[in-house]
């Protein structure tokens, strides 16, 4: 496990190399507000961990494993940016410094969790695209699901993600408890275009089908539905 600061490293010299490649000392030393002569003894470190290729006065460019773990690192901070202005309503720039701390730390199966939840966003809230996971860990590629609109009566359904556009309605659903990995039971489904009643960890919700159509689920089999919970919709 590599330390903070290397990841910091790599993931500056990541999002400089996308630019240009080798990357400068200088354009590293700028972007990260340290002197040229740190950046010089920090890439010197990199190099013997077998993190870059680095020449002096020529630049410096990632290895395989040190790109890997750059893109893995801006992966993260992107993805985080996303989930934190569209579901939790913070404003660019203080996702920006959220994201800093939080990337770091934020484990694998968190992202893939966020992943799936927001539908795999392919960019971050300025644009930028957010970097592919890792080849062999296929984060964000599901079995083929269904609109939770198609499972029928009396069935058990696992929530794989969420498709939606409009941030107020998938934090909406997700305040409902309707994230992915978790188990639901399709109780009844209302005429007239009425909402579905799902149970969803023994609470009752009865939701809207335009609602109902942004949970993309796998189907699990027949549940049994309970009764006399009180209905939250």
């Amino acid at each position: 496990m590599v330390s903070e600061n290397v990841e910091e490293y790599l993931e500056c010299i990541w999002e400089l190399s996308q630019r240009s490649s080798p990357v400068k000392t200088n354009d590293i030393a700028k972007k990260m507000g340290v002197t040229p002569a740190s950046v010089t003894e920090m890439l010197q470190r990199l190099a013997d961990m077998g993190f870059v290729n680095y020449e002096r006065y020529h630049g410096v460019t990632l290895t395989p494993e040190g790109e890997r773990i750059g893109a893995k690192i801006k992966r993260k901070h992107r993805l985080m940016e996303r989930f934190l202005v569209d579901i939790i309503g913070l404003d660019k720039a203080e996702s920006h410094k959220e994201a800093c701390r939080l990337e770091h730390t934020l484990s694998d199966e968190s992202e893939k969790r966020i992943c799936q939840m927001m539908n795999n966003p392919k960019t971050c809230p300025d644009g930028d695209p957010i970097p592919a996971c890792d080849q062999d860990c296929r984060m964000c590629i599901s079995e083929p699901s269904i609109p939770l609109t198609e499972v029928g009566k009396g069935e058990m359904a696992v929530i794989t993600h969420l498709r939606c556009e409009d941030t107020g309605k998938m934090r909406r659903v997700i305040a409902m408890g309707l994230v992915p990995g978790r188990s639901i039971c399709v109780e009844d489904k209302l005429p007239m275009g009425g909402p579905i009643v799902l149970n969803v960890e023994d609470c009752k919700i009865a939701l809207a089908k335009d609602y109902a159509r942004l949970v993309h689920v796998l189907p699990k089999g027949r549940c049994n539905p309970r009764k006399g919970a009180e209905i939250i919709s």
